[in-house]
């Protein structure tokens, strides 16, 4: 292995700031309470108002960048944080969401190296709903050839050389650009993907509007 890539961060946590503003700073917590330091962050947010960020003023010096975006399409944001990261792996979280102890990105390295660094690692999620207690929900193979669709962008790991390799997210998926290169990955024929049915990460519930619901179910289709 050169020297560069043994340079490289393990993953490049990009955190999207498109709203819930106020909710950074429980997910930059977890970030940088992390026993694994081999990582970088950097937020792509979609205001440029000072008071937006003032819960980011504790983890500045812990973030790489900081970059605004006029653009609130995902992928375009997805494209972004992925262009800005120089680790093997991205992974992406909104604000409100965390990593659920500090030894998650130890759990993860152990996890790359054992299985020589998968293309994706997926984990399991937590499904919250408005009225019933979360469910812990795994997926396979099995599970995606059911048409069952893994609604958690953040918890999964992509390598970035195979995103790329790929083309990057497809703008054309606003709501699911993060399934869309989950399928790809999926119908490649030297895929190599782990699944996990440990869950890393956990989100604050936010209640989707029913454009959004109908538009998820609408690129589900294509």
């Amino acid at each position: 292995m050169d020297k560069e890539n043994i340079d490289k961060p393990i993953v490049s946590i990009v955190v999207l700031l498109k709203d819930f503003f106020h909710l950074a700073n429980i997910t930059l917590k977890s970030i940088v309470d992390q026993s694994e330091k081999s990582y970088e962050i950097i937020v792509i947010s979609t205001s440029n108002q000072k008071r937006s960020h003032v819960m980011l003023k504790p983890y500045m010096d812990k973030i790489k960048t900081l970059e605004y975006s006029k653009e609130e399409s995902l992928p375009i944001l997805m494209n972004k944080g992925l262009k800005l990261s120089e680790g093997k792996y991205i992974h992406f979280l909104f604000s409100g969401d965390v990593l659920v102890s500090k030894y998650v990105l130890s759990y993860l390295k152990d996890l790359i190296i054992e299985k020589k660094e998968p293309q994706l690692i997926s984990c399991a999620f937590l499904r919250r709903d408005e009225f019933l207690n979360p469910e812990a929900i795994g997926f396979s193979f099995d599970y995606f050839k059911r048409g069952k669709i893994p609604m958690n962008i953040q918890s999964c790991w992509f390598s970035i050389e195979t995103v790329q390799k790929l083309n990057n997210f497809n703008p054309r998926y606003k709501v699911q650009p993060g399934f869309d290169m989950i399928c790809k990955i999926f119908l490649k024929k030297d895929k190599k993907v782990i699944f996990s049915n440990r869950v890393l990460t956990d989100y604050q519930f936010k209640k989707k509007p029913s454009k959004l619901v109908l538009l998820k179910a609408f690129e589900n289709l294509k």
